[in-house]
């Protein structure tokens, strides 16, 4: 049996999104591929519509741990896997195990997912958890579960983590499936798929069709981004599906749930740019389907003719991953190889080709001697409206096995009372002799509200009106939102200061 737990969600529930769980469906086809019977149970899914208050700022999503548990005894399973994609899952899972012992402690528990691979040692503690993976784990899981259930030695298993009495033993993951053409489609047959189609939240928030689903295509990131731990995952080394293999899964999608859209999960979808002309040439010959990159695109990959294609082949929006506005900040503190004089130039041929155009940015960023100033936050925003390219911003993470959580630890830059519970892209975590977090706050919610008003009174007619549609579609986010601007245009300043309150916004907003 493999299970989702519930997950832990800010009050908006737009920071974590009900997309089919591509791990656990890759990995139940292989284990259905070996012969074993399976059963999929995503309980985040499954009770969407049920919210459980953990605190003022946060609701727990998913079915009670009772009916979980109802579920397992259901079932009656030898083996239950369990993924926790994010760290702010880790509680869930860890009450999913716990449940799956008191029913029988027989019952093998393997435990897998982002949250496992970056924090092996701490998922261990838990005496529940008989076995993690880390990293992918279709090469891996057979060969556990026969470990397991025959009471063999683990020490030889690749990606593997066991305890032996009190010591945790963690064999690092050094076996990466280098033909991903081998894997069996997700098990996508095991899920509601229709329960998944019907959300009302989707990755990225932005779909133009109705019937949409996660896809991935390759895996792996050659780029080490200081706050990222993605190639821990996937891999340093991206490694791709072929065309024809893609093409395959695509049309099973269309005939089989009558997918009109995709959201293209890959960490890296033109790292060999080759293969991108070619798939998207591919797509534009054999599908009719709208598709986005929620994780973002590299824009230094980025030229006329793959922007072109992506056009083409049913692309709606660009999301170029440039996390800062400053070339100082990219180059000094994050380690990303993004050269800033492009981006314009792009963001006006992706608009040109009638695509969307949106940018990452992170908030706060450090390094092991450098600190991103407020100043730098504002050049980021500035050079935004400059480009005419629309921020999402998320305060800097430090996500487990991170080099930005290694500084943060060293320096004493995590706040009094830093808990894993807080990791959430919107929650800020980290504190530094440069700004504290009231200043680093007033700063980009201010710049948001100056950026926010920039686009409505700038953007072109069609994107006003998918605006307006958003309003219409989305009402109680457009009353907090006008809430917001008039209760805090009058109280946010865009730099230090240790009281917000009747402090007017500067002259010229828009500089």
């Amino acid at each position: 049996m493999l299970i989702q737990p519930p997950a832990w969600c800010n009050n908006a529930r737009d920071d974590m999104n009900p997309n089919v769980p591509l791990g656990i469906a890759y990995i139940a086809a292989v284990l259905l591929d070996e012969g074993y019977a399976v059963v999929m149970l995503d309980a985040f899914l499954e009770g969407w519509d049920i919210e459980t208050r953990i605190s003022p700022e946060r609701v727990r999503v998913g079915l009670p741990f009772d009916e979980i548990q109802d579920r397992i005894e259901l079932e009656k399973p030898d083996v239950v896997g369990i993924t926790s994609m994010f760290t702010s899952q880790r509680k869930n899972m860890h009450k999913v195990v716990q449940l799956v012992k008191n029913i029988a402690k027989e019952i093998k528990v393997i435990v897998g997912g982002a949250h496992p691979t970056s924090a092996p040692q701490s998922v261990l503690t838990d005496n529940n958890v008989d076995a993690i993976i880390m990293g992918e784990g279709e090469n891996s899981i057979h060969p556990l579960i026969e470990a397991l259930l025959q009471g063999n030695d683990l020490n030889k298993l690749d990606g593997v983590g066991f305890r032996i009495g009190n010591n945790c033993i963690i064999n690092e993951k050094t076996d990466w499936i280098q033909d991903l053409d081998s894997i069996s489609f997700p098990a996508r047959h095991l899920l509601p798929m229709e329960k998944y189609i019907d959300a009302e939240y989707r990755h990225g928030g932005r779909n133009r069709k109705t019937r949409a689903t996660s896809f991935i295509t390759s895996r792996g990131c050659q780029y080490r981004c200081n706050f990222c731990t993605a190639f821990k995952v996937f891999s340093k080394v991206p490694r791709m599906r072929s065309t024809e293999n893609v093409l395959k899964e695509l049309q099973y999608l269309v005939d089989e749930y009558n997918i009109e859209e995709i959201y293209f999960e890959d960490d890296q979808i033109i790292a060999k740019q080759r293969r991108a002309g070619e798939l998207f040439d591919a797509l534009k010959d054999n599908f009719n389907i709208s598709w986005d990159t929620p994780n973002g695109v590299s824009s230094w990959l980025l030229n006329d003719e793959i922007l072109e294609k992506m056009k083409d082949s049913g692309c709606y929006n660009v999301n170029l991953a440039i996390e800062s506005g400053s070339q100082f900040v990219l180059d000094e503190i994050i380690n990303k190889p993004v050269k800033l004089d492009k981006v314009p130039r792009l963001v006006k041929k992706i608009r040109k080709l009638g695509m969307d155009a949106n940018a990452f940015l992170v908030a706060g960023n450090i390094s092991e001697d450098k600190i991103e100033t407020l100043d730098q936050i504002k050049e980021s925003f500035k050079f935004c409206r400059k480009a005419r390219i629309f921020p999402h911003v998320s305060y800097l993470t430090a996500y487990p096995g991170s080099a930005v959580l290694d500084i943060a630890k060293e320096k004493e830059y995590l706040v009094e009372g830093f808990d894993w519970d807080d990791l959430m892209i919107n929650r800020q975590q980290i504190e530094t002799p440069e700004w504290s977090t009231e200043e680093l706050r007033s700063l980009v919610e201010w710049e948001k509200i100056k950026t926010r008003l920039w686009f409505l009174l700038t953007a072109p007619l069609i994107i006003k009106l998918r605006i307006i549609k958003q309003v219409f579609l989305r009402p109680k986010q457009a009353y907090d939102f006008v809430k917001l601007l008039f209760s805090k245009a009058r109280t946010f300043r865009p730099h230090r200061t240790s009281s917000l309150q009747n402090i007017s916004p500067p002259k010229n907003i828009w500089s």
